[in-house]
Order: structure tokens, then sequence, then C-alpha cells
């Protein structure tokens, strides 16, 4: 079998234009192209959009086309069709203006729910279905063929171009090395981006694709969203759209069809197939045609959205911060016990019998460290949180409980029988943050509010209540104690690490207070005999580690907000929008999955804490927050109402496609809902006005706290 093309239809539309449908089965067992006659509709492309939604994310499309056939071997293609899987044949459309040099116009893959046979001679009318691909995503897992496994960053236009490549299965029939394959129009840069022709947002900017995986917090399974999830998703996070349109897929911010008012200017950047992220092409351009040139409407009718009163969303960040558990690696070749498992997680304070060649797997560099007994705070573990910002009304909460676990042979020596031989361990915490001048320091204590200071001090964060040492301990005996505590305000930006150690002391008197400091030294009682750690296992209700708080409440999602305050005073009448949550967008913390780091081209390095919130749209304003942004654009274009042109276009000459608006009356409308006859050269359907007022906007953020945790951050 082999791939063959089985169906070849040509038309000459009303205006000149030649097209030409092919048709191609990808396991075909003979090599007969047929040739039938296309109906009087040419073929008809149609584009389907969220009604009255102007951002409208993914744009998913489809050519329906009749064929009329007239002998068997036109049937038996039929057949074929019919009873085949979906991929098993496909087909492009080429346009041309002098029937010798084609270009490709759009492609497909056929649906095998072809239209009933009438029961009639021949020749009988067939209708073919073909869709871009787009669509079927909705029931496909993003992973599935992309490689996506270990956590990882990928620029965001990889994930287009990964989906596109291995999902849809188009691109190596249809798309040659050095052909152009997408087109991007994005405009919305931060400050280390700079706005320049040649520097693409979509490539200077990348995420986490756990920002769309759902963790079973009671199992740790993951869920992949879908691939149109993830796609539509990214989509409205930029406020772009994204179709396929005369031969391209085009990425395409909504309000860069407004692009003929100054100041506003909108730049195009092209990728070949194998490119990748290096650019082919770049230019600044225009998407509008006025009408009345080439483009003739009629049969149509005015109306208008309504007024937004307000444009919100949420950006769901999933989790803030966490402390990192170490995985130990035993390569102490004495120790052979099997009463506790060395390949266990945890964070350690004092790791007595894992002797002081005991190694551990540390999240931050360096990755693996020696870790002997830890007794004085010369002594300590610290750990790398990862850079975190400050905000008015800032705190961070730490909640753990951590476990005192004496090894079975655990005993003084000599044992003084009779006397209430017992250990007390007092354990030490501080938050360190290295800001840019400063270095600030937070002891933790339970019942203690304290204040961040530049003195490195620390100060006694729990004790456990005496432990009484028997002739054996029960295997596994393991005592809890609970360290919670919230800070002050967080003072500066920075990097944050968390230090800390333990204190043992014993006391062989009985009814003496226990007192007296174990050390490495001590030979009363063997100190590599004690553990303590800090068991990730033991917190089953989710509320212990490190978060971020705003307001004194969880920082999981971020509530962002519009008004519509046209005349100085916000509006009573209108409509709130809302758009669909997201879950990529500037930070709020170095530890949120769905932060967008961004390329600093002075620096030629990323910008992996994800903090940056100067994002503007096209280089003008105050820097804000992507999401910020986003509610801004929006609301922008419908402040005032829309306008929307519900009818035809006729096209007297040239072409027109679906990437291009129209100037009508000054005001620019983007195609939504609309179908293309080809035969005719009429498009029909609606097209929202474009028109950026400079209203006054008020903007609100926020954080929402009372919405479980979802979407955990997990080790793989």
């Amino acid at each position: 079998m082999s791939r063959e093309k089985k169906l070849e239809s040509s038309l000459q539309s009303d205006n000149g234009t030649y097209y030409r449908i092919d048709v191609y089965n990808n396991n075909a067992i003979s090599s007969t192209t047929y040739t039938p006659k296309l109906g009087a509709d040419g073929f008809t492309l149609t584009y389907q959009t969220d009604n009255d939604n102007r951002f409208t994310g993914l744009i998913p499309s489809e050519v329906s086309f009749d064929i009329l056939v007239t002998e068997d071997g036109e049937q038996a293609v039929v057949n074929d069709i019919r009873g085949s899987v979906y991929g098993g044949f496909d087909m492009s459309i080429w346009k041309s203006s002098d029937d010798v040099t084609y270009e490709l116009y759009w492609a497909g893959l056929l649906l095998n729910d072809i239209s009933p046979e009438q029961d009639i001679s021949r020749p009988t009318r067939i209708k073919l279905t073909a869709v871009c691909g787009l669509a079927p995503l909705r029931d496909i897992d993003f992973n599935v063929d992309t490689g996506y496994s270990t956590p990882s960053s990928f620029q965001t236009l990889t994930y287009f171009q990964n989906i596109f490549n291995n999902q849809i299965g188009l691109q190596d029939y249809y798309w040659g090395v050095s052909d152009d394959y997408i087109l991007t129009s994005v405009d919305w840069t931060t400050d280390t981006m700079t706005s320049v022709e040649y520097r693409d947002p979509l490539v200077a900017s990348r995420f986490n694709f756990m920002a769309y995986v759902d963790v079973d917090e009671e199992n740790g399974t993951k869920k992949f969203k879908s691939s149109f999830e993830l796609l539509d998703n990214v989509c409205k996070a930029f406020g772009m759209r994204c179709f396929l349109s005369d031969g391209k897929w085009h990425l395409i911010q909504v309000n860069n069809y407004d692009n003929w008012k100054a100041p506003n200017t909108h730049y195009y950047r092209i990728y070949y197939k194998n490119s990748g992220t290096t650019i082919a092409a770049s230019g600044s351009t225009s998407y509008t045609t006025t009408e009345g040139t080439n483009i003739k409407r009629y049969g149509g009718s005015f109306d208008f959205l309504p007024i937004f009163r307000s444009v919100e969303t949420f950006y769901n960040h999933l989790k803030t911060y966490d402390i990192p558990f170490f995985n130990y690696v035993n390569d102490y070749p004495a120790f052979t016990s099997a009463e506790f498992q060395t390949v266990s997680t945890e964070l350690p304070i004092w790791n007595g019998f894992r002797q002081s060649n005991q190694m551990y797997v540390n999240p931050a560099p360096p990755a693996t460290q020696v870790y002997s007994i830890n007794n004085s705070s010369g002594d300590n573990l610290r750990v790398s949180l990862g850079t975190i910002g400050a905000a008015t009304n800032s705190a961070l909460l730490f909640s753990r409980d951590f476990a005192v676990y004496p090894y079975p042979s655990l005993q003084f020596s000599p044992n003084l029988s009779g006397d209430a031989e017992k250990i007390k361990i007092y354990i030490y915490a501080r938050f360190e943050l290295e800001g840019a001048s400063d270095t600030y320091y937070y002891p933790l204590a339970n019942e203690l509010v304290l204040d961040w200071s530049t003195t490195p001090v620390f100060t006694i964060s729990a004790v456990t209540n005496a432990i009484e040492i028997a002739e054996t301990f029960p295997l596994y005996s393991v005592y809890l104690t609970n360290l919670t505590a919230q800070t002050s305000q967080i003072p500066v930006d920075g990097d944050l690490y968390l230090s800390i150690f333990a204190r043992a002391y014993y006391d062989t008197v009985q009814y003496q207070s226990v007192g007296t400091e174990i050390t490495e030294s001590t030979t009363i009682i063997d100190p590599t005999n004690l553990y303590i750690f800090s068991p990730p296992q033991l917190f089953e209700d989710n509320q212990q580690g490190i978060r971020y708080l705003l307001d004194d409440e969880l920082s999981i999602k971020k509530f962002f907000r519009a008004f519509n305050q046209e005349g100085g005073s916000t509006i009573q009448n209108g409509v709130k929008f809302e758009i669909p949550e997201l879950f990529i967008g500037t930070g709020p913390t170095s530890g949120a999955v769905g932060r967008i780091e961004t390329f600093n081209y002075t620096t030629s390095s990323w910008e992996t804490n994800g903090m940056n919130d100067t994002w503007k749209a096209y280089n003008t304003g105050t820097g804000k927050e992507i999401t910020q942004l986003l509610v801004e654009e929006v609301m922008k274009g419908q402040a005032s109402g829309a306008r929307v042109f519900n009818g035809s276009l006729k096209l007297t000459s040239g072409e027109l496609n679906y990437f291009e608006g129209i100037e009508i009356d000054g005001t620019a409308f983007i195609p939504y809902q609309v179908s293309y006859n080809a035969n005719e050269d009429t498009w029909s359907g609606e097209w929202y006005g474009i028109d950026l007022s400079s209203n006054t906007l008020s903007l609100v953020t926020g954080v929402i706290s009372d919405i479980p945790l979802a979407n955990e951050f997990t080790p793989w």
C-alpha cells in the first residue's frame, strides 16, 4: 500500500481564480486518479467560532464539496472513504491566477461521514467533508506523540508546532522544508523583550506544560488536558486566535486588526516548517482591506454587541511554594538494615544512623551533597526555594510536622536502671531572603510574631515533649511535633532559602529537667541512632508546606477585572464578560507552575522566576501583568459596544482570505463565523468591529482563596 492521489477536480471562480482539489488515500492499492466534476458551489469553506465572542481562541475550519459520481472507479473511492478511519484520506485545495502556478490554499483530513446516496441512476451527487484538524484535538491528550513526560518548559510557539506536526498529521504532505508554515502577529512584549519586528513574544516566552496537567491529590495520578484545551487556553491568555488560512497556520492577536491607527504598529513573523523557532521572514503589516474596492457588501445588516460593564478572569497559578523533599541514595556499604527504607523522600534535619557518607539528591544545585549529623547552627540544612516577589500584604505561611525516630538500638550507656532516661528535641528554622542589596532573615517559631531583620539569628522554633528511652523501641516508633508560623510582610524581591537544624538534649537523672546537649562526641547515648526529619507522607490534609499569602489568603487563583469607566465613573448597566479560567500568566511566585518565563535580550538569558510584570501592548502604556493587560485589551474593543455586520461580501477581483479583515466606514471588521463559496466568490456570515477607544479603564486585581488546591506540581 502507498499514498496515492485518488480524486482531482478543478473549478474557476466568477472573478477568474483557479482552484484544484486533490484527495489522497494514504493506504491505496491502486494509483489510478479520477477526475469527477464538482457541484455548483465548487467548495464551501466554513470557519467555526464561539457565538458573540470576539476572543475565540482556536477556530476550526472545514471544507465541504459535492462530486458527481459517474463511474465505478469513482464510486469505489467514495466507498473507501466511507469505510476509512480518521486520517486515512486527506485533501488539499490549491489556487492559481493563471492555471499554471498553484499555491496551497487549504488542507484537511476527510471524514467518513458522507452524505446519503440517492437511489437514482448516475451521475449521483456525493458530499464530502474535510476538517483542518483543530476540532479533533478535543479528543487527544496533549502529550500524545509530542514527547511531554518529564516536567519541563517549552517556548510558547513550540507547543503549537508540536501539536500541528505530530497530532494533526498534514505537515509532511503539503509543506516543504522552506514553505511558509506558521505566521504569527503578537505584539505584547516585556521590557526585556522590547517590541522589535524580528523578536516574537511567542518565542521569547515559555511555560511548564505541567500547568495543563491535573493531578489527583489522593493517588498522584496525572491527567493531561486535551491539545485543544491547551492551545485554546494559551490563545486566550495572549488575546489571539489560531486558524488555518491561505495555506498557513495563523496566530494573530485580535486587536491587531485595529492596526491602521497610529501609534500602533503590528508585526508579522513567518516560520518555515522546519525552522523551529527561527524566524524565516518578518515585517509590519495590515490585515484589513477597504470595502468598496475589490469587495462589495450586499444583502446584510448591522447590529451591535452589548457594552461591557466589566471584563474578568481568573489566573490559576496552581501551586505557589512547597518544600523540596530529598531522595536519598544509599552508598554506605555497611548499611544493610531493612528496618528503614533509604530510598524514601523527606526533609532531613538530623540524619543519625544514615552515617556521614549518606547522599541526598537536592533539587537545587549542587545536585548531591554529603549530609552528616546535624546538631549545630553551623551544620544546618539550607534549601533553595527559588525567587519570590514582594507585594503589599504578602506573607509566607510555614507548616510542617516533624518526626523524631529513635533507632531501636538507641540506649543510654551505661543503662541507669530505674531512672527516667529521656531526650528532648529543639528545632531551629528560619527563612533567608537574599535581596538585591541586603539579606533578610525571619526566624520561624510557633505562636511567636516576629519581623524580617538583616540580623542572622535563629530562635527556638519548636520543642518536642520529653521522650522516655525504653529498653527497646517498637519498630518504626515515631514521635511528632508541629511547626507553624506566618511571616510579616515580605520586604523585598529576592532568592528565598529555608535553613533548619535540630539540637537534642538528654537527662539521666530521675525528675531532673532534660538539659544536657547531645553532640557528635557524646558517648553516654549514641547520636547516630537518632533521626529527625519531616516526612511528606504525613500531611494528608494538603495544608502543610510553604504557602504564599496575599491579604492572609492562600494565593492559588488570582482574580483580574477591568471596569468600564467611560466618562469618569463606572457604568452600572452593560454585560459582565467572563474570560474562561487561564492557566498561564505572570508569577505570582517563582514556584507557580503556570508562570510565564520571558527572554532577556540584553543578558541573552531567560528570566526564570516568571515575575516580569512589564507587559505592554504595542510598546505603549505602563507595564502590567499579562492577564491584567488581557482584560484591558478585551474591554477596549467593547467599552462602547461593537458593531456587527451580518451579511455577504462579493469579490469582484483578487481574493479575500479568512485572516484578512475589512474596513467599513473607518472601522475594522474581522471575520468570525463565515463561509466562503468558491464558485461565486462570496463570503457570508458575521464580522465583528474592532474599534479600540480611549475609554478610561479601572483595573482590579485580587486573590480568590476559597478554592481547593489542585493541579499540584508533584515529583515524577
